[in-house]
Protein backbone atom coordinates (compact mmCIF):
# COMPACT_ATOMS: atom_id res chain seq x y z
CA UNK A 1 0.00 0.00 0.00
CA UNK A 2 1.79 3.30 -1.26
CA UNK A 3 0.41 6.60 -0.96
CA UNK A 4 1.58 9.40 -3.40
CA UNK A 5 3.27 12.79 -3.33
CA UNK A 6 2.10 15.79 -5.06
CA UNK A 7 5.30 17.61 -6.07
CA UNK A 8 4.19 20.92 -6.30
CA UNK A 9 2.78 20.67 -3.15
CA UNK A 10 5.57 18.69 -1.46
CA UNK A 11 8.73 20.27 -2.81
CA UNK A 12 11.69 18.58 -3.46
CA UNK A 13 10.60 14.56 -3.20
CA UNK A 14 11.84 11.27 -3.75
CA UNK A 15 9.88 8.18 -3.73
CA UNK A 16 12.49 5.32 -2.37
CA UNK A 17 11.87 2.00 -3.24
CA UNK A 18 10.18 0.03 -1.15
CA UNK A 19 10.84 -3.83 0.80
CA UNK A 20 8.47 -6.22 2.42
CA UNK A 21 9.93 -8.22 5.17
CA UNK A 22 8.63 -11.70 6.06
CA UNK A 23 7.44 -10.50 9.52
CA UNK A 24 6.93 -6.56 8.90
CA UNK A 25 4.88 -5.11 7.04
CA UNK A 26 5.91 -2.44 4.12
CA UNK A 27 7.16 1.00 5.31
CA UNK A 28 4.22 2.94 3.22
CA UNK A 29 5.63 6.31 2.17
CA UNK A 30 10.00 7.54 1.83
CA UNK A 31 10.39 10.81 0.40
CA UNK A 32 13.10 13.70 1.04
CA UNK A 33 11.70 17.09 1.70
CA UNK A 34 14.08 20.44 1.99
CA UNK A 35 14.91 20.43 5.82
CA UNK A 36 17.26 23.44 7.40
CA UNK A 37 21.04 22.16 7.20
CA UNK A 38 20.15 20.18 4.23
CA UNK A 39 20.48 20.80 0.49
CA UNK A 40 17.75 20.71 -1.50
CA UNK A 41 19.76 19.85 -4.72
CA UNK A 42 19.81 16.63 -6.76
CA UNK A 43 22.41 15.34 -4.60
CA UNK A 44 20.41 14.58 -1.30
CA UNK A 45 17.34 13.25 -3.42
CA UNK A 46 19.40 10.66 -4.76
CA UNK A 47 20.68 9.05 -2.03
CA UNK A 48 17.54 9.18 -0.35
CA UNK A 49 16.27 6.90 -3.19
CA UNK A 50 19.58 4.77 -1.87
CA UNK A 51 17.38 4.62 1.33
CA UNK A 52 14.57 1.52 1.99
CA UNK A 53 12.81 0.52 4.96
CA UNK A 54 11.23 -2.43 6.74
CA UNK A 55 9.37 -2.37 9.94
CA UNK A 56 9.29 -5.63 11.76
CA UNK A 57 6.33 -5.25 14.34
CA UNK A 58 6.74 -8.44 16.00
CA UNK A 59 10.57 -9.42 15.17
CA UNK A 60 12.05 -13.34 14.78
CA UNK A 61 12.08 -15.15 18.14
CA UNK A 62 15.28 -13.83 19.48
CA UNK A 63 14.69 -10.42 18.10
CA UNK A 64 13.37 -6.93 19.22
CA UNK A 65 10.13 -5.96 18.16
CA UNK A 66 9.29 -2.88 16.26
CA UNK A 67 12.12 -2.43 14.54
CA UNK A 68 12.96 -0.76 11.40
CA UNK A 69 15.21 -1.75 9.69
CA UNK A 70 17.08 0.52 7.29
CA UNK A 71 19.64 0.03 3.82
CA UNK A 72 21.52 2.31 2.52
CA UNK A 73 22.69 0.81 -0.34
CA UNK A 74 24.83 3.78 -1.74
CA UNK A 75 28.29 4.04 -1.23
CA UNK A 76 28.34 7.10 1.20
CA UNK A 77 27.89 6.56 4.84
CA UNK A 78 24.94 8.87 5.73
CA UNK A 79 23.28 10.34 9.19
CA UNK A 80 19.14 11.20 7.86
CA UNK A 81 16.98 12.75 9.83
CA UNK A 82 14.17 10.60 9.84
CA UNK A 83 10.06 11.68 10.71
CA UNK A 84 8.12 8.41 11.43
CA UNK A 85 4.39 8.21 11.28
CA UNK A 86 2.15 5.39 12.79
CA UNK A 87 -0.27 4.26 10.66
CA UNK A 88 -3.14 1.58 11.22
CA UNK A 89 -4.19 -1.68 9.07
CA UNK A 90 -5.46 0.52 6.19
CA UNK A 91 -2.15 3.02 5.79
CA UNK A 92 -4.05 5.65 7.82
CA UNK A 93 -1.91 7.94 9.92
CA UNK A 94 -2.89 7.81 13.93
CA UNK A 95 -2.70 11.41 14.85
CA UNK A 96 -2.65 10.81 18.44
CA UNK A 97 0.49 8.55 18.52
CA UNK A 98 4.19 9.61 18.55
CA UNK A 99 6.90 7.66 17.29
CA UNK A 100 10.41 7.67 19.53
CA UNK A 101 13.43 6.25 17.84
CA UNK A 102 15.69 4.53 20.77
CA UNK A 103 19.12 5.25 18.37
CA UNK A 104 17.84 8.47 16.93
CA UNK A 105 17.20 7.71 13.50
CA UNK A 106 14.45 10.36 13.86
CA UNK A 107 17.21 12.81 15.23
CA UNK A 108 20.26 12.78 13.37
CA UNK A 109 21.61 10.33 15.71
CA UNK A 110 22.13 7.32 13.56
CA UNK A 111 24.73 6.67 11.23
CA UNK A 112 24.04 4.15 8.28
CA UNK A 113 27.18 2.63 6.69
CA UNK A 114 27.76 2.45 3.10
CA UNK A 115 26.12 -0.89 1.71
CA UNK A 116 24.86 -2.02 4.58
CA UNK A 117 21.79 -2.83 7.03
CA UNK A 118 21.01 -0.82 10.05
CA UNK A 119 18.69 -1.21 12.81
CA UNK A 120 16.53 1.61 14.89
CA UNK A 121 14.04 0.09 18.01
CA UNK A 122 10.74 2.55 18.03
CA UNK A 123 8.82 3.07 20.54
CA UNK A 124 4.78 4.16 20.64
CA UNK A 125 2.84 6.67 22.60
CA UNK A 126 -0.39 7.63 22.66
CA UNK A 127 -4.10 6.19 23.12
CA UNK A 128 -4.25 4.71 19.89
CA UNK A 129 -0.89 2.58 20.17
CA UNK A 130 -2.92 -0.82 20.04
CA UNK A 131 -4.00 0.36 16.14
CA UNK A 132 -0.57 0.70 15.23
CA UNK A 133 0.11 -1.62 12.06
CA UNK A 134 2.98 -0.15 10.39
CA UNK A 135 4.75 3.16 9.91
CA UNK A 136 5.13 5.91 7.20
CA UNK A 137 8.79 7.27 6.90
CA UNK A 138 9.49 10.75 5.07
CA UNK A 139 13.14 11.46 5.43
CA UNK A 140 13.60 14.91 6.04
CA UNK A 141 17.33 15.66 5.77
CA UNK A 142 20.54 13.45 5.38
CA UNK A 143 23.92 14.19 6.10
CA UNK A 144 27.58 12.25 4.48
CA UNK A 145 30.02 11.35 6.93
CA UNK A 146 33.10 9.58 6.37
CA UNK A 147 32.91 5.84 8.00
CA UNK A 148 34.13 2.25 7.26
CA UNK A 149 32.69 -0.07 5.13
CA UNK A 150 31.41 -2.84 6.51
CA UNK A 151 31.62 -2.03 9.66
CA UNK A 152 32.53 -4.85 12.09
CA UNK A 153 29.66 -4.25 14.70
CA UNK A 154 30.93 -2.58 18.09
CA UNK A 155 29.39 -4.86 21.27
CA UNK A 156 28.74 -3.13 24.74
CA UNK A 157 30.29 -5.49 27.86
CA UNK A 158 28.78 -4.09 31.46
CA UNK A 159 31.47 -3.54 33.94
CA UNK A 160 31.86 -3.20 37.53
CA UNK A 161 33.81 -0.31 39.34
CA UNK A 162 36.95 -2.64 38.93
CA UNK A 163 36.37 -3.42 35.44
CA UNK A 164 35.29 -6.53 35.99
CA UNK A 165 32.53 -7.70 33.62
CA UNK A 166 28.62 -7.99 34.46
CA UNK A 167 25.82 -9.17 32.83
CA UNK A 168 23.75 -6.41 31.07
CA UNK A 169 20.80 -7.19 33.83
CA UNK A 170 23.21 -6.93 36.80
CA UNK A 171 24.16 -3.99 38.13
CA UNK A 172 26.98 -2.07 36.63
CA UNK A 173 28.94 1.15 36.48
CA UNK A 174 30.20 1.63 33.26
CA UNK A 175 30.06 -0.12 29.73
CA UNK A 176 33.08 -0.94 27.66
CA UNK A 177 33.12 -0.39 24.05
CA UNK A 178 36.15 -2.69 22.01
CA UNK A 179 36.14 -1.56 18.12
CA UNK A 180 36.89 -4.18 15.91
CA UNK A 181 37.96 -2.66 12.92
CA UNK A 182 40.81 -0.97 11.99
CA UNK A 183 39.15 2.57 11.02
CA UNK A 184 38.24 4.74 13.78
CA UNK A 185 34.35 4.70 14.46
CA UNK A 186 31.92 6.18 17.04
CA UNK A 187 29.16 4.51 18.69
CA UNK A 188 25.92 4.73 21.29
CA UNK A 189 24.83 2.91 24.06
CA UNK A 190 21.27 2.47 25.12
CA UNK A 191 20.00 0.52 28.40
CA UNK A 192 16.38 -0.71 27.05
CA UNK A 193 13.42 -1.73 29.79
CA UNK A 194 10.64 -3.95 27.65
CA UNK A 195 7.00 -4.33 29.17
CA UNK A 196 5.59 -7.69 29.12
CA UNK A 197 2.54 -7.49 26.58
CA UNK A 198 -0.13 -10.06 26.11
CA UNK A 199 0.58 -13.14 23.99
CA UNK A 200 0.54 -12.02 20.17
CA UNK A 201 1.42 -7.92 20.79
CA UNK A 202 4.61 -6.20 20.28
CA UNK A 203 6.76 -5.88 23.36
CA UNK A 204 7.62 -2.30 23.30
CA UNK A 205 10.42 -0.62 24.68
CA UNK A 206 9.25 0.88 28.06
CA UNK A 207 11.73 3.43 28.98
CA UNK A 208 14.91 3.71 26.92
CA UNK A 209 18.21 5.33 29.04
CA UNK A 210 20.84 6.75 26.99
CA UNK A 211 24.17 6.17 28.09
CA UNK A 212 26.20 8.51 25.60
CA UNK A 213 28.41 8.41 22.44
CA UNK A 214 32.14 8.42 21.97
CA UNK A 215 34.70 8.13 19.45
CA UNK A 216 37.11 5.06 19.50
CA UNK A 217 40.03 4.49 17.41
CA UNK A 218 40.41 1.09 15.66
CA UNK A 219 41.50 -1.74 17.51
CA UNK A 220 40.53 0.16 21.32
CA UNK A 221 38.37 0.89 23.64
CA UNK A 222 36.56 3.22 24.96
CA UNK A 223 34.43 3.20 28.26
CA UNK A 224 31.14 5.02 29.31
CA UNK A 225 29.80 5.71 32.50
CA UNK A 226 26.36 3.94 33.12
CA UNK A 227 23.58 6.70 33.21
CA UNK A 228 20.40 6.66 35.83
CA UNK A 229 18.43 3.66 36.04
CA UNK A 230 20.56 1.64 33.88
CA UNK A 231 23.26 1.26 36.43
CA UNK A 232 20.56 -0.97 38.03
CA UNK A 233 20.47 -3.29 34.80
CA UNK A 234 19.12 -3.38 31.24
CA UNK A 235 16.68 -5.89 29.50
CA UNK A 236 18.45 -5.00 26.66
CA UNK A 237 22.20 -3.66 25.90
CA UNK A 238 22.63 -1.91 22.95
CA UNK A 239 25.16 -0.32 20.53
CA UNK A 240 24.63 1.40 17.76
CA UNK A 241 26.80 3.53 15.42
CA UNK A 242 26.59 7.60 16.59
CA UNK A 243 27.31 10.33 14.10
CA UNK A 244 30.96 11.74 15.83
CA UNK A 245 31.07 14.51 18.02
Amino acid sequence: MISTVDPAASGPASSCRLRRGARGAAVLLLTLTAAAGCSSGGSDTARADQLSFVFHRIGPSGYMDQMLEITNAGRSALVPTLKITAVDEAGVALPGVTVTAAYGADRAGLVLAARETSYDVLSFAGADTAKVADVRVTVGGLTTVDFPEAPDPVEPQPVDDQGQPREKYEPFDAVVLTNPNSGTVSAGVVCIAWDQPPDGQPQQARKVTPLGTTTIEGGASATLPAQGDARKGCDSLKAYFAPPS
